[in-house]
């Protein structure tokens, strides 16, 4: 036995003692130290504010920087905002832009399998803290897929300062901005310990509950699922499901009122050119996306049923399938032809964009009805297959 397969071997199931240490410090500090804090010496609204700010901040960093702008390039900004998202995101002591892009994009390439770092095949406990605690997921590993990304000066200044900056913007300012009003400590506590807690599993849940509880809505195989509770806490990294069927569209929160202030943000700031070339998928191809996963959960459902249930739906199944590609094709071709003439760019502009929304809402509606038929169906056959087992 050679001696790289010895020490993998003797590492598997071993833990980083270090890691596991300083995870448990931060939040037992945190919270514990937090409350006790404010027990003996009150509340002062300074603290508060400060970590929501920070945390608001850090999270950016996460969700605008390290994930939607570094790992899927879901959009492209100027060298002053990705400095600034580099700073942010270290702030939340989650390694490096390079680790944390390897670690994510091979999971997205290789989900659930078992080079996925955080699989959640492996546990909860795995995918949420665990994988990061084991020996042979620390700053040692080996970083790959991301050789797009080691020419930035941003990263490359990160990659020589990492904790350094994460230090001082993450505890010595705002110690420092408590040492203004009289309570360095109060201010260390909650929005140093405290805060970076909150982002820590905040982040981790999205590993761990974000492929445990919610909706399949686009991916019914997929173990990733939209949350939206969990969003309320990452600024819009729940929608999970969403994002491993389409990763590299900048929004994870498709629907205009799903809480994702990161789309926000990343689409105002398209209005005055600091952000550009937003990637997003075509409506039509999420409705189509959405409707095909519902299909394939019918058809499934067919698969184990009796001949009677195949007799009374499956020919008006195969129907519905076949008017919802008819619709879609058609879909398809009216976006085509609207864009041609749109890119003309003509006074004309805006009375097409009406007939566009116009247009694509009466497919939408279309399709939307023969969603809710399949819908139906399955809850029916459901239904009668629970009534057929009692008898």
């Amino acid at each position: 036995m050679n001696e790289e397969k010895r020490i993998e071997q003797d590492q598997k199931g071993t833990y980083n003692w270090n890691m596991i240490v300083a995870l448990t410090l931060i939040p037992v500090i945190g919270v514990f130290g937090t409350g006790i804090y404010v027990y003996y010496q009150g509340i002062v609204w300074q603290e508060p504010i400060m970590l929501f700010i920070l945390w608001f901040l850090s999270g950016m960093g996460i969700t605008m920087g390290y994930h939607r702008l570094f790992a899927h390039k879901a959009y492209k900004t100027n060298s002053f905002v990705e400095w600034g998202l580099m700073i942010f995101g270290s702030m939340a002591l989650e390694n490096t832009i390079l680790k944390w892009c390897s670690d994510h994009r091979i999971h997205h390439t290789k989900a659930e399998t078992k080079e996925d770092p955080y699989s959640i095949t492996e546990g909860f406990w795995h995918a949420h803290i665990g994988w990061i605690v084991k020996n042979g997921h620390d700053e040692n590993n080996r970083v790959r897929g991301v050789k797009d990304l080691r020419s930035k000066s941003a990263i490359k200044f990160q990659n020589k300062h990492y904790f350094t900056i994460g230090i001082i913007g993450g505890f010595i300012i705002p110690m420092a901005i408590g040492f203004i009003y009289g309570r360095p400590m109060g201010a260390l506590l909650w929005a140093g310990f405290l805060r970076l807690s909150i982002v820590h599993h905040a982040t981790f849940f999205i590993n761990s509950m974000c492929h445990y509880f919610g909706r399949q809505t686009y991916d019914i195989n997929s173990t990733a699922r939209d949350s939206w509770f969990v969003s309320w806490f990452t600024f819009g990294e729940g929608y999970h499901n969403y994002h491993h069927k389409f990763q590299w569209d900048y929004r994870n929160g498709v629907k205009w009122f799903a809480y994702d202030p990161s789309k926000w943000i990343i689409k105002g700031l398209s209005f005055v050119g600091i952000t550009y070339d937003l990637k997003q998928v075509k409506q039509h191809v999420i409705e189509q996306n959405k409707l095909n996963n519902l299909k394939f959960q019918l058809f499934e459902m067919f698969k184990t049923s009796s001949d009677k249930l195949k007799m009374m739906y499956q020919n008006k199944a195969e129907k519905l399938s076949e008017k919802s590609e008819h619709l879609f094709y058609l879909w398809s071709e009216m976006e085509l032809k609207y864009a041609e003439q749109l890119s003309k760019g003509t006074s004309k502009n805006k009375e097409l964009m009406k007939r566009l929304h116009a247009e694509r809402k009466k497919y939408k509606a279309q399709l939307n009805s023969i969603r809710i038929d399949v819908i139906n169906m399955m809850t029916l056959m459901k239904r009668q297959k629970r009534q057929s087992s009692l008898m």
